[in-house]
């Protein structure tokens, strides 16, 4: 399902569920500094299995919360989705957490495959639903309305049609669970892991560098090592990572090396590499291990998110404090932070605002030496033509 994300200023569409690993590149992307929890809403217009209340408004929750929800919906058949929505219109004000026991305890909820009262009415007949069924004779039962029998049965049992079913929502009780989410900790890789390259029946999937001690566990037990198996299966969480990785030789190496040097790394250092990778447009992971060793080469801001908010943000650290700020009443400052950024050989990324490298983003501008060079040679031409123009009436005067 697609959900749309929101945090300050920040939105954005993502498609879920996900796996645990990308849920924190999510919140790297929302510049979420603390914490989980973020606004979200579900569009009308990718939705079609929800009640319309709680269409396209926002609401907030942990987004592995959120992430564990639309697994768990994902995971639903269809009259199991026509339950879920008849009980949570009925509930419109549900949680995250609601929603979540919902779909554990929607089983409960009976559902018939009927779109109109005279087709639940005919069911209705065929399994005695209604008590004054039972004492009737096969004659009888053949004369009767289904349409209003199955108006009496809605009316009952308080039920409603719902995307081509019969839902009983009051039939559902909450279940008794107790929900563990999962947060994963420096867990930057997840890799399914093989000995032999054209038979993954016997991989298993492992964790780096968090399942390390696993892996190679695994490695021994064939008679290798983790950077001789195979790995036909590798996500990341660094944006850019691309197939080109299988290309270089020892890749295996450089991404257990890399898994092991991001533990050092702290959140915002990670955040920063990420910035650096995409704007650098890095796909390997060799190439990543020698953006960490220029890290520092970098300066980058994630609470920038886009030209305008930079260019006043440049505008209020460099300029003085007594700047005549009405001066800029009527500037664009979205094509100001754009020159700006430029002249910085900078990117805006994904992950805030990043310099090119060796450029600082919030130092003061100075004349190009081109530019100089070329007010310089645009002064002297002038000087030049003002001594003509001067011999030139001197001329005239004689």
């Amino acid at each position: 399902m697609t959900i749309r994300l929101r945090y300050g200023d920040k939105e954005m569409s993502w498609g879920m569920p996900v796996s645990a690993i990308n849920l924190q590149d999510i919140l790297d992307r929302m510049n979420v500094q603390n914490g989980r929890e973020i606004e979200y809403k579900f569009s009308k217009y990718d939705m079609v299995d929800l009640p319309a209340d709680v269409l396209d408004k926002w609401y907030k929750a942990d987004i592995y919360k959120l992430n564990v929800f639309a697994e768990r919906f994902q995971r639903l058949e269809d009259h199991q989705k026509a339950g879920f929505k008849s009980v949570l219109m009925r509930n419109p004000d549900s949680s995250i957490d609601d929603m979540i026991a919902m779909t554990y305890g929607i089983d409960c909820v009976p559902v018939y495959p009927a779109a109109t009262y005279a087709e639940i009415g005919e069911i209705a007949v065929d399994n005695e639903m209604l008590p004054e069924i039972e004492e009737c004779s096969d004659a009888v039962i053949g004369l009767l309305d289904y349409e209003k029998v199955g108006k009496l049965l809605a009316e009952r049992d308080n039920g409603i049609f719902v995307d081509g079913y019969y839902c009983m929502p009051d039939s559902y009780e909450e279940p008794d669970i107790s929900l563990t989410i999962e947060v994963p900790d420096k867990r930057f890789f997840r890799v399914l892991a093989s000995p032999y390259a054209d038979d993954t029946d016997q991989g298993q999937w492992f964790n780096l560098p968090e399942d390390m001690r696993q892996l190679r566990e695994y490695a021994a037990e064939w008679r290798s090592l983790p950077e001789q198996m195979y790995y036909p299966v590798v996500k990341c969480i660094l944006p850019n990572i691309s197939e080109a990785f299988y290309d270089e030789p020892d890749w295996e190496d450089d991404m257990i090396a890399l898994s092991e040097q991001m533990t050092c790394m702290s959140n915002a250092q990670i955040v920063k590499l990420k910035a650096v990778m995409e704007a650098e447009n890095i796909q390997t992971f060799s190439a990543a291990r020698d953006a960490i060793n220029c890290l520092n080469e970098y300066d980058f801001d994630p609470m920038v998110q886009d030209e305008s908010q930079y260019g006043k943000v440049y505008a209020c650290r460099v300029f003085q404090t007594n700047f005549d700020w009405s001066i800029l009443e009527n500037c664009d400052m979205d094509d100001f932070g754009k020159q700006v950024l430029a002249r910085k050989h900078g990117e805006l990324t994904e992950y805030g605002v990043l310099s090119g490298k060796g450029q600082k983003l919030y130092t003061t501008l100075t004349a190009e030496p081109e530019t100089m060079e070329e007010a310089e040679k645009l002064t002297e031409d002038e000087a030049e033509a003002e001594d003509e123009s001067e011999e030139m009436s001197m001329g005239g005067m004689t």
